[in-house]
């Protein structure tokens, strides 16, 4: 009886130890198998598969073929108002151009052809006078000087010849001065011809056309 009773508990000790093995074995195995948590993220960003992947990638070669982006190029696509607010030479007559109210008409059809002076050639203005022509009161007054700086049609450099005139918006007449290429406006030179736009084209030069009183 005593050996009888020895060989059950050996038989219900070695039953107890192998289940025990065999449960810690599947644990072991899925802990083995389970994803390391941020391996996933990981993974998203070396698996050329993975549409954040691509996207990063595109960006940077974008960046690098085109380092104009980000609002400093002018395009043939866009209108005269958004090539002239792309143009960091540009940003006081954008500035001008919203002041006098007149962005909504430059946005239109046209074709109109713009003589936009440069930050430089408003800063030339003598003393005070742009911040008085920026003045509620004193809109009359700038709105005819960007009208001075608009006329109708499209006028590229070569369709200005030496001794017309160019009447403004503003019914004001333009004398144009031409030698060999260079073409210069009421004594303003050309410092960018052609800039090609939606509805017409620009052409930045370096002095503001004030018109006579």
């Amino acid at each position: 009886m005593l050996a009888y009773g020895i060989a059950i508990c050996c038989s219900v000790a070695l039953t107890s130890c192998g289940g025990t093995n065999e449960d810690n074995a599947e644990n072991e195995l899925q802990e083995e198998t389970q994803a390391t948590p941020g391996a996933q993220e990981e993974a998203r960003g070396t698996d050329p598969n993975t549409p954040g992947a691509q996207t990063g990638d595109t960006d940077i070669e974008a960046t690098e073929l085109n380092p104009d982006l980000g609002g400093h190029e002018m395009m043939p696509s866009q209108s005269i108002v958004q090539n002239i607010s792309s143009d960091p030479e540009l940003t006081t007559m954008a500035s001008v151009l919203r002041q006098a109210g007149l962005v909504d008409d430059l946005d239109g059809t046209g074709p109109y052809t713009i003589l936009a002076p440069t930050n430089d050639a408003f800063e030339a203005l003598p003393e005070g006078t742009l911040e008085d022509l920026m003045k509620p009161e004193n809109k009359e007054r700038l709105v005819a000087i960007v009208k001075n700086h608009v006329v109708a049609g499209k006028i590229s450099a070569a369709d200005l010849q030496d001794g017309n005139t160019l009447r403004t918006m503003a019914n004001a007449p333009l004398k144009i001065d031409k030698k060999a290429d260079e073409a210069m406006i009421n004594g303003a030179e050309i410092e960018k011809a052609d800039v090609i736009s939606s509805n017409g084209v620009i052409h930045v030069i370096n002095k503001v056309l004030v018109p006579a009183e």
